[in-house]
């Protein structure tokens, strides 16, 4: 399943407060790359997180593989996490 992953940096926490986590954080991320589950990752141009596209069997699963990395676990991020499929409109459009 497709999972598209929001990632909002918490406004309230300096941004010091990420510093000692910058070395472990990618390489959680870079480890999820590595099992397929993370696909693809980009830098909001906002500044505030990242969008996620994941491929996995639930947002549960996606909830849980995040829950291992480190600004999560310090209270430094938060995700939206959306399961997602094919546009509808053209879905239909197609059918036509």
């Amino acid at each position: 399943m497709k999972i598209i992953a929001i990632a909002h940096r918490n406004q309230e926490k300096p941004p010091e407060a990420f510093a000692p986590h910058m070395e472990r954080e990618p390489k959680k991320v870079l480890s999820l790359m590595a099992e397929d589950v993370v696909r693809e990752v980009y830098s909001r141009h906002d500044g505030k997180g990242a969008i996620f596209v994941l491929e996995a069997a639930s947002v549960e699963a996606v909830e849980a593989r995040f829950s291992e990395l480190p600004f999560v676990q310090n209270g430094l991020l938060t995700f939206e996490i959306y399961a997602v499929g094919p546009y509808r409109g053209i879905v239909a459009a197609a059918a036509e």
